[in-house]
């Protein structure tokens, strides 16, 4: 259990990377910067960040109650 414990914490940090520069990217990006509907893209890309923390902290939470048994 340890290890798929460990697995999805990688996931979880592994989403929110990719997330995070997906979001940076665009927004640098002259070209996607001038999309007026870039707060609903901003919100997708967090989106998926968020995603990446709850696969995280499940991962954890699969590590604590492997510690615990």
């Amino acid at each position: 259990m340890a290890s798929l414990g460990l697995w999805t914490n990688l996931a979880g940090v592994s989403i929110s990377i990719v997330g995070t520069l997906l979001l940076f990217a665009h927004v640098t990006s002259e070209y996607h910067a001038a999309i007026v509907d870039i707060g609903s893209i901003a919100v997708g890309y967090l989106g998926l960040i968020l995603l990446g923390v709850a696969v995280s902290i499940t991962g954890v939470a699969l590590l604590v109650r492997e510690a615990t048994d």
